[in-house]
Formats: C-alpha cells, structure tokens, sequence
C-alpha cells in the first residue's frame, strides 16, 4: 500500500508543478477544474444523490466553472471570497457541533459548491500573484499534516474529535501548530516573507485547514464511508486530497490580495 500512495503522490506532485511553473496559467486552470469537478463528483456519490440529481447537480457545476473562467469580476470573486470564509468561521462548526446532517439536495448542492466553487477562485487569483504564494500556502497545509501525522503516531493519546475523526489527537494537533510556526519563523529569518505577521497568516490556514478535514470527515462518517472515493491510489479520493485547501485558501486568498487591508505578507 505504500508503493503506490508514494508513487500516486510523486505524480500528483509532478502534474501540479509542471502545471505552474512549466505551462501557461491556462494549464494549470485546466487542472484546476477537471480536479473540481471529479471533487463535486464525488460529493454527489457521499450526499447519495438520485442519478437525476447528479446529472443536474454536475451541469450547474459545469456552467459555474464557466461563468468563473470567463466572466467572474473581482469585486464578485471577492464577495464569493468573503462568503466562503463566513461559511468556515461561523456556519461550518455548527455542522460539526450539533451533528447536522445534509438530507435536502438543494442545501446538500449548495454547500458542495461552497466547498469547491471558492477554491477554485482562490488558486486563481493566487496563481496570478505568483507560483510560489500557491506554493507557500500549500507547503503550510502538508508540513501540517506531516508535523500532526508525526507528533499524533509518537505522543497522541487525547482525540482531537472522537466522534468525527478518532485517528487525530490534540498532539497532532499541537505538533502541527510548531511545525508550522517553525516554517514560517524560518521564512522570515531569510526573507521569502516580508514579516513575523505570517506566523499568525500561516497558522491561520492550518486552523483552518483541519477544520476542513474534519468537516470532509463528518460528511464520510455520515455516508458511512472510509474515503470520498478510490480515483488516486493509496490515497482515496479526490476530495480527501483538498479538503483543507477548500477551508483554509478563501480567507488566505482575501488577505493576499489585499495587502493595503492586511499588510504585506508574502
């Protein structure tokens, strides 16, 4: 099992790089959205949508990725922005605190499309910015998942969310949190970002990003799932691969955009 998660991942490593760095950012919008839209694919097969309902459900998709890629201002990138962040600040912990569960289509397609829908304007605008803010912010999510994975296999013994996702601990939790500080000290002391600010930036999108992950988790939990579904090998399904990067890369977006509001970061 391991030879082909590691094998999976250098590919998936290799197609994203090349995608920004190699090719135009055309390319890697391409990329963008055939992985949005296997996500959204697999969200309809976790809610257990009817087959009319998937089909409706993938061709309003289909023509929002379209209304994004060519007519999406950035005044309504922004409130689109602005709405995704409320939604993980405010609306998504209640899922997880009361056990709500998403039986009505209307509201089930509406948040798989809060999920997605976002990130793909956030990895646009970012890319736009530069390759290496993508990069940065990316870099942020898998050392925290490495920093948790390490210090919960060594010292976790308390669940983080039992009834949610029973493998993460607060030590991972903790672990991840230095990990992660760490890297961003680390980026300041040799000037890849322009202030100490980003240790609270970055550690804004691990929060973020485990909340997230545990919202992907709830919603596999509630369909009686292990994962969102066996596209990559060793690794699951696409969602479980961008689940933290659809919480965490609204709001990082918003503050990378707007330096004259929050400061210069990056």
């Amino acid at each position: 099992m391991l030879m082909p998660r590691i094998f999976s991942a250098a590919i998936m490593l290799i197609i994203f790089l090349s995608s920004m760095f190699l090719f135009s950012g055309r390319f890697f919008s391409f990329v963008i959205y055939i992985v949005s839209l296997l996500a959204l694919y697999e969200w309809s097969k976790l809610l257990h949508f009817k087959s009319h309902e998937k089909n409706i459900f993938l061709v309003i998709s289909l023509f929002f990725i379209y209304l994004i890629d060519n007519y999406l201002s950035y005044d309504d990138a922004r409130s689109i922005l602005i709405g995704a962040s409320i939604f993980w600040i405010c609306i998504a912990p209640l899922f997880l605190i009361y056990k709500i569960h998403l039986k009505n289509f209307f509201l089930s397609s509406l948040i798989g499309w809060m999920l997605v829908m976002p990130l793909i304007i956030s990895l646009n605008y970012l890319i736009q910015l530069s390759p290496w803010a993508v990069l940065l912010v990316l870099a942020t999510i898998w050392l925290a998942d490495s920093g948790a994975y390490f210090f919960g296999k060594q010292f976790g013994k308390r669940k983080l969310a039992p009834s949610i996702s029973p493998g993460k601990t607060w030590e991972g939790f903790i672990g991840a949190l230095f990990v992660v500080s760490l890297f961003s000290i680390t980026l300041t002391y040799f000037g890849f970002v322009n202030s100490y600010a980003s240790i609270l930036f970055f550690n804004l999108i691990l929060l973020l990003s485990v909340e997230g992950d545990l919202f992907e988790s709830y919603i596999k939990r509630m369909a009686k799932v292990k994962d969102s579904g066996d596209l990559i090998p060793g690794h699951g399904g696409v969602l479980d691969r961008i689940d933290s990067l659809c919480s965490s890369l609204p709001l990082a977006t918003l503050i990378l955009i707007s330096p004259s509001f929050f400061g210069q970061i990056i």
